[in-house]
């Protein structure tokens, strides 16, 4: 492990071996891992099996680093579902007794195969984690630190049946800013949220009309607006129960939360997402004792007035994000080097390898990442990442 050190007494270290990528952010009172973990001979084995070998891995690491599971993503073909969450139960056994914490699934198949794609996990050391439940059903974890309440909501559904996708979505945020205010947080609090649609083509824009509605009414955007969006991904992926949509957020709140920089970030290549009815912001940078953590919000080859280009050209797609989210993270004085996670999106199975190629010649390692089969909001557009960078504030 790499380690380093930055202004404060903080300390990072980046780790890489055999499908297993990390990087342990250290600071007084918090230790965070964001770690992500691919099947390492995923075509020769079963769902089950890839998902013994990455669980094995991370509950090794957790014991190792002494910690606890606050917010994880799982993605993966739906028909793997069963699967490889009893293989998950069955490898974190004790650590999930401890200190519980849910899981998302999303359905994000590997481009090229059925089973498990990898897993995004997101854990601390040092303070005492609360799981967060709603009507018997763990759906979250909080943890406090610095005078600050961090809340991490994972797989929150968009319930399916007759009302239509709008009411599950209606419903979802509904039941978000519930568990918000029940955590000691409003939904101005949001920092980032993860936001994945069944079918996101056929009701795109009718998600986006139900969520400008709710943030209207909750501050966050209209006459009232306090002037702060979260960071967002918004991307296919079908929910097992046959749900419309399922979500995750991280909210920061508290007296704490005045003594960190939590700042909208611009992008200088691109127009802001709510200028044409997507109620996002670019990126989000939160800054803690000489750390920052930017949240890269779903980023696509779409220019400065809001248009994709590079049409029909996954090549020219690929460079076209990838050059968004350089411009981004350059303004907090970071790169594409300084990626924790990542999740790369491809349209077609057949651009995997170009787009994986084209992703390691800008420094961002495939490694760091778990790559899926997904469509993008736009019909046109062939590819997506979204990430999250940590590095010393600039």
């Amino acid at each position: 492990m790499a380690r380093c050190s930055v202004s404060g007494g903080a300390s990072m270290a980046r780790y890489r071996q055999g499908g297993l990528a990390a990087i342990e952010v250290s600071r007084a009172g918090l230790r965070e891992h964001y770690v992500t973990c691919v099947p390492r001979d995923a075509v020769q084995q079963d769902a089950a099996t890839q998902a013994r070998e990455v669980y094995g891995r991370l509950a090794e690491w957790l014991q190792e680093h002494g910690a606890a599971g606050v917010q994880e993503r799982i993605f993966g073909s739906l028909r793997a579902h069963e699967a490889v969450l009893a293989a998950r139960e069955t490898a974190l056994g004790d650590a999930l007794e401890a200190g519980p914490w849910p899981a998302a699934w999303i359905e994000g198949a590997p481009p090229e195969r059925e089973g498990l794609a990898g897993v995004h996990l997101y854990a601390v050391g040092g303070p005492q984690c609360t799981p967060l439940t709603d009507q018997g059903r763990l759906c979250g974890v909080a943890f406090d630190h610095a005078a600050a309440r961090h809340v991490y909501l994972t797989g929150l559904p968009a319930p399916g049946g007759a009302a239509g996708p709008a009411e599950g979505a209606r419903r979802m945020f509904a039941q978000a800013n519930r568990l918000l205010q029940e955590a000691g947080c409003a939904y101005t609090d949001v920092v980032r949220t993860w936001i994945y649609l069944r079918d996101i083509l056929d009701w795109y824009d009718e998600f986006n009309r139900v969520r400008s509605t709710a943030y209207a009414e909750w501050g966050l955007m209209g006459p009232r607006s306090v002037g702060w969006l979260p960071a967002s991904t918004g991307i296919e992926g079908r929910p097992p129960a046959e749900a419309y949509a399922g979500m995750d957020l991280y909210a920061l709140a508290g007296p704490g939360r005045g003594e960190m920089t939590v700042e909208r970030v611009h992008n200088p290549l691109q127009n802001e997402a709510d200028c044409y009815g997507s109620a996002f912001a670019r990126g989000v940078a939160v800054g803690c004792g000489g750390i920052q953590t930017v949240y890269v919000s779903g980023t696509a080859s779409i220019d400065e007035a809001g248009h994709s280009v590079h049409l029909g050209d996954v090549e020219g797609q690929v460079r076209r994000t990838l050059a968004n989210i350089h411009a981004l993270l350059a303004t907090r004085g970071l790169g594409l080097a300084d990626v924790a996670q990542a999740t790369v999106f491809v349209k077609q199975a057949a651009d995997a390898a170009q787009a994986a190629s084209l992703l390691a010649e800008h420094g961002l390692a495939v490694a760091d990442g778990v790559v899926v089969r997904a469509d993008v909001c736009r019909p046109e557009l062939l590819f997506e990442v979204d990430a999250t960078a940590v590095g010393a504030v600039s």
